[in-house]
């Protein structure tokens, strides 16, 4: 084997042992962590950047926050002031929209609001996340690429796999409606 490929297999392994290292000590803020002292939206955009620092592509703005709430996503902040309950919606939101529509994690919000409630359905959210990506970490595998062509599969049928659910129970409540 030549020097550049063992290099490049060197950095190759260094590369997916750093992503299993953060990935397995990724840690989203249990809902009893969240402040429940109210936050203003530059607090709670904060807040909300630091629980998810390593993934620059999953960030709120304020700009972003304003809107979720303009779209009844979230309820209004009282006196300017964001509550516990408010800020673990966000934080779903904000983890969620990579792969479901504003219209799906309206679904899913209304889905635990029929089951337990918010912090339920955030506490269970938040251990399914977590066992998710322990499960990336501690996979040894000796393909990155391989890997990545794996991960993007299972991504895609997910994805796939959501949006038909949804659009199930879209159609389902449609029919009711006849």
């Amino acid at each position: 084997m030549k020097q550049k490929e063992v290099l490049e297999i060197n950095e190759s392994q260094e590369q997916i042992e750093r992503i299993r290292e953060i990935l397995g000590s990724f840690r989203l803020p249990a809902y009893g962590e969240i402040p429940d002292v109210g936050l203003y939206l530059e607090q709670v955009t904060r807040f909300i950047n630091q629980s998810l620092g390593d993934f620059p592509d999953m960030q709120a703005t304020p700009s972003m926050i304003s809107n979720y709430v303009k779209l009844k996503m979230v309820s209004r902040p009282v006196k300017k002031m964001y509550s516990r309950e408010q800020i673990a919606s966000l934080l779903f939101i904000v983890l969620a929209k990579t792969v479901l529509s504003m219209d799906n994690i309206r679904k899913v919000f209304a889905m635990m609001g029929e089951e337990a409630g918010m912090e339920a359905g955030y506490e269970y959210f938040r251990k399914c996340m977590e066992a998710a990506l322990v499960s990336f970490s501690e996979e040894k595998s000796a393909s990155g690429k391989r890997n990545m062509l794996d991960y993007t599969a299972s991504a895609v049928a997910y994805k796939m796999y959501l949006n038909l659910y949804f659009d199930g129970l879209r159609d389902g409540a449609e029919s009711e409606v006849e």
